[in-house]
């Protein structure tokens, strides 16, 4: 009766958000110019990570969330994220070696800028922390290449539903010059 007054339609036992109906391309808000006030003759890569949340009205928003940011040159490899405890160490795998390959770019927060970067082919990738509801340790890559003088901008938003310990692919766009 209660319910009929006020309109509700939802059950107690119905899930808060049944599934994830945002799409991460149409939410992505591409900035003006990312790359204002850097020099000319100095190449950047601007890396950041956010997540889609609910607020207590069901309404999404994104939130940029505190992950670990990590770059590995990726020339003539195939690196990929054999174990999630590895990557936050640095660590990633060239499956066709079948060797580990270290980096010592690794970072945690909302968003880096690597610069100076040599040229050639790199693997980013981002990992959600520990603190979030859903998706902890969640992770995605991304294969970039970074030309001389180069700029690149590229943002994660991890989905409402990514799940723990899980690949999640990168799916907004990046910004270069």
């Amino acid at each position: 009766m209660i319910a009929l007054m006020f309109g509700c339609a939802k059950n107690i036992t119905d899930p808060l958000v049944e599934e994830d109906p945002v799409d991460t391309d149409s939410i992505y808000q591409e900035p003006e110019d990312p790359f204002l006030g850097t020099p000319d003759k100095m190449s950047v890569v601007m890396v950041s990570a956010s997540k889609v949340m609910y607020n207590q009205w069901q309404k999404f928003f994104v939130w940029n969330e505190h992950s670990y940011i990590m770059v590995w040159p990726s020339e003539n490899r195939k690196l990929v994220i054999k174990d999630v405890d590895k990557a936050l160490k640095g660590i990633i795998t060239d499956e066709i070696t079948k060797t580990e390959v270290t980096t010592n770019f690794v970072y945690k927060g909302i968003g880096v800028t690597f610069q100076d970067l040599i040229p050639g082919k790199y693997v980013v990738a981002v990992i959600l922390n520990e603190d979030v509801e859903k998706g902890k340790r969640a992770y995605s890559t991304k294969e970039i290449t970074v030309k001389e003088y180069g700029k690149i901008y590229m943002k994660k938003i991890f989905s409402y539903n990514a799940k723990d310990d899980e690949f999640e692919e990168w799916t907004t766009k990046l910004i270069e010059k």
